[in-house]
């Protein structure tokens, strides 16, 4: 008998995986999708091993294969096992990034009602049950129980005995399928007969006469809808009954990139600087036999380190290998798109959540089967299966997008890819001007091979992303100064508006000199909240501990948590009073505030609500780029890698945005965002200037971006991290609570720290902190309540290894935040 291991779609413990036979005439390799039996239901699996031996005595067959090639290779087989065990999640969870799109397909249960159903004693709730079933007759199992409650789970059993239901297993098929179009020509036993017909004069069908002739003189298939609609559908249909016609399915590419021209550029003389590094990773790349290397590139902002990436890729695709780029967003997907499309034209692939279902799933198997060089994406692009990989390269890597957070398996990407190269052999580039405070710290300790960039790079104001030739000569330009405003003097100076009156003289300055400018303030939206001057009453969402965001655009509140929107009231809810009043502003206030002060200067917006597509977003910085707008707003969006020679002046409208964050990180994504949004100025031939506006000057996370010393920074910021045992000086676990009855949620989280440190004691884990229970941040979020417990410790996972986490409970290993 021959066996399979296999990791299947269903509540499991990391590294468990089930026993299947396999049949006699289906040929299965490790890393096939398949279809298998669990209980009552079918559902997907993934085949980790094969073997002549099960895990138990009796074993049931494989079903199907979903697809006939393997979806995974040996080296990301491993690196699955690696996430299930690392972070605490069942096997086919860690497979499930990994997948084509559309093929993970839940193996739903549907319900069916039959006509016992009108005459059958019932209780109060199978009646209930049954009104949702009639009123929803393709509802399946999970859906009812999400709706409602987990007693439903217990009803439908019930009513399955009564034979009121019948259950049967829904479809296994993948959600997304390669697109074909159908294409026909003259078959070619059948052309002498076709021209003999044609020269027949009796013959009088003309519209057939017209597409036979069409298709006998036609070079290649013709698209069958295209002829159906010129000749119609009955000439088409007379000819292929007539067996003169071939017909084939023809794939449709689905590539993002279609249509889409990008300059031809050739590479630019490196510095010194940039020149070391460079020879230093081509050697690396070119080393098979040494353990892979990992490069933390330290490089301030404008340094050049995408020239060090794109020498990198070059000498990698030269070598035979293959590489993946990483962004944190998809606002810089376009960017980088363009630098690596214009340098390796035809071998860059494209994978961010932005695409449609349809042109993931192509690109996916266009990689699968080595149809690109370079894929650059955002965070799940670490999972893309590259073949023959050599290099992986993370920009910007200090941001927290780079963290899944909201589903599992909460992998970081950062953690991931030095997995995934150790696996591979291939090389890992991790590039910022402000790295992670915990791998600068490896970069200190020799974990990564830190290489710095201190010099600004201008290659004869020539943007980037545009054709250069290797006569361009880079030359050392000094970064933007810097000028912190302390807007408590401002207010009892008597200056009240949003703007200091330094940031209006230089905004003035910069617009009679035809220059550009870039503005921050990160929050959208017109208004932080709408209180109630009389008894301070805040309007806040119904679903989430915070409150509403003013958009007059919408003139609505909305949670920008959950998305909820309420008309603002026209009195207090509470005192009944009318002295209602707004508060804060967003990037929409700071925009109509420049509109009104500078008439016919354009101004964008660059937020969330103005760039909800791929698209909007390449939209908006084109139109900066030409020059057509003067002035761009936006949010933290506006501080990443963007490069705009043109922009000379950078203002922050409120530095303190993010400090009051109940977390111990909030000093450094402060210090991360003014590094880069303060990076923007002075990149071409004029000097830049930047302006922070604050009410915190003397904080150190603001003082130290302002003079751009990340050494500063970090050894402040170290001292305070060792001072309270924060990471790098210990690890951490998040394990959150959370549902829609407050009590019992906050009573869960007590039980379980009770738990814990029972367990602590017992076991004399005495380097181990248990610190909790206390309520998230928000407390509520989307209508559910939030209680966390936090692990801390030189090895947390010692302490919870000997526990069993409850089911509602999630486990976030090395989490990015503790909100």
């Amino acid at each position: 008998m021959r066996y399979a291991e296999i990791a299947v779609d269903a509540p499991a413990g990391p590294d468990r995986t089930f026993s299947y036979s396999i049949p006699e005439d289906l040929e299965l390799r490790p890393g096939h999708l398949v279809k298998v039996p669990f209980g009552p239901r079918s559902i997907l699996g993934v085949v980790t091993s094969l073997s002549t031996t099960a895990q138990v005595a009796e074993t049931r067959d494989v079903y199907d294969v979903a697809f006939a090639e393997p979806v995974l290779d040996g080296p990301r087989l491993k690196l699955a096992t690696w996430i299930s065990r690392y972070y605490m999640c069942s096997p086919f969870e860690a497979i499930s990034p990994m997948l084509p799109q559309g093929g993970r397909v839940r193996g739903n249960t549907l319900l069916t009602l039959t006509d016992r159903a009108l005459e059958t004693a019932l209780t109060p709730f199978q009646e209930k049950v049954v009104s949702y079933l009639r009123s929803r007759p393709k509802a399946n199992q999970e859906q009812l129980i999400r709706s409602m409650g987990e007693g439903a789970r217990s009803a439908v059993s019930a009513l399955e005995r009564q034979g009121v239901l019948v259950r049967k297993a829904g479809s296994l098929e993948p959600g997304v399928k390669a697109k074909v179009r159908q294409v026909t020509a003259i078959a070619s036993d059948a052309r002498e007969c076709v021209k003999q017909w044609l020269g027949d004069p009796s013959n009088r069908a003309h519209r057939q006469k017209e597409l036979a002739q069409a298709l006998l003189d036609a070079q290649s298939p013709v698209d069958i809808a295209s002829l159906r609609k010129e000749f119609g559908a009955g000439a088409v249909k007379s000819l292929m009954s007539r067996g003169w016609l071939s017909q084939e399915a023809v794939p449709i590419d689905r590539d993002p990139l279609e249509g889409r021209t990008f300059p031809p550029t050739r590479p630019v003389t490196l510095t010194p600087q940039q020149a070391a590094i460079a020879s230093e990773v081509r050697s690396s790349l070119d080393d098979a036999s040494a353990p892979p290397d990992i490069y933390l590139l330290q490089g301030v902002t404008g340094s050049g380190k995408t020239e060090i990436y794109l020498d990198a890729v070059q000498h990698c695709l030269a070598s035979g290998k293959r590489a993946i780029v990483l962004v944190p967003e998809i606002a810089l997907t376009y960017q980088t798109i363009e630098r690596f499309a214009s340098r390796f034209p035809g071998q860059v692939a494209v994978l961010h959540s932005g695409l449609t279902s349809g042109e993931r799933f192509d690109q996916w198997w266009k990689l699968r089967n080595a149809g690109y060089g370079v894929v650059v994406g955002s965070r799940g692009a670490v999972f893309a299966p590259q073949p023959d990989l050599g290099l992986v390269i993370i920009d910007e890597e200090h941001e927290w997008t780079y963290k899944q957070r909201d589903a599992v398996p909460r992998y970081h990407t950062r953690e991931v890819a030095a997995e995934l190269c150790r696996l591979t052999g291939a090389t890992l580039i991790l590039g910022s001007a402000s790295p992670d405070i915990s791998s600068y710290h490896r970069g200190r300790r020799n974990t990564y091979k830190l290489r710095l960039l201190t010099d600004r790079i201008a290659s004869n104001g020539t943007d980037e992303g545009r054709p250069v030739g290797n006569t361009a000569v880079p030359s050392v330009i000094p970064l933007a100064s810097v000028q912190i405003v302390d807007m408590r003097s401002e207010l009892r100076a008597g200056q009240r508006d949003i703007f200091s009156r330094a940031l209006s003289d230089a905004m003035t300055e910069c617009l009679n000199a035809q220059q550009q400018m870039m503005l921050l303030i990160n929050r959208r939206g017109s208004s932080a909240y709408l209180q109630c001057r009389n008894c301070g009453f805040s309007v806040r969402c119904r679903g989430c501990d915070v409150p509403m965001t003013y958009h007059k655009q919408a003139q609505r509140l909305i949670c920008h948590y959950c998305g909820t929107r309420r008309i603002p009231p026209d009195k207090c809810p509470q005192c009944l009073g009318y002295r209602l009043s707004f508060y804060g502003v967003g990037t929409e206030a700071v925009a109509e505030r420049l509109k009104s002060r500078y008439p016919g200067v354009e101004v964008l917006r660059w937020d969330r609500d103005t760039a909800t597509t791929p698209r909007a977003h390449e939209e908006i910085l084109t139109r900066f780029r030409s020059g057509k707008a003067r002035i761009l707003v936006g949010t933290q969006m506006i501080a990443k890698g963007l490069h705009f020679p043109s922009v000379t002046l950078v203002g922050v409208v409120s530095a303190d945005v993010g400090l009051s964050i109940p977390d111990y990180r909030a000093g450094e994504r402060v210090f991360q965002l003014l590094c880069q949004v303060a990076g923007r100025a002075g990149r071409g031939d004029q000097e830049g200037k930047v302006i922070i506006q604050t009410y915190q000057p003397d904080n150190y996370a603001i003082k130290a971006a302002a003079s751009q010393d990340y050494q500063g920074f970090y050894d402040k910021e170290m001292a305070f991290r060792r001072d309270h045992s924060h990471p790098p000086y210990s690890r951490l676990i998040q394990l959150m609570n959370s549902g829609t009855n407050r009590a019992k949620v906050e009573g869960e989280a007590v039980r379980m720290a009770d738990t814990l440190r029972s367990m602590q004691e017992e076991w004399g884990l005495s380097d181990t902190d248990v610190l909790g229970p206390t309520p998230g941040w928000p407390a509520r979020l989307r209508g559910r309540y939030r209680w966390h417990i936090i692990l801390r410790g030189p090895d947390p996972r010692s302490l919870l290894d000997k526990a069993t986490v409850p089911r509602g409970w999630s486990v976030d290993i090395d989490p990015v935040s503790l909100t």
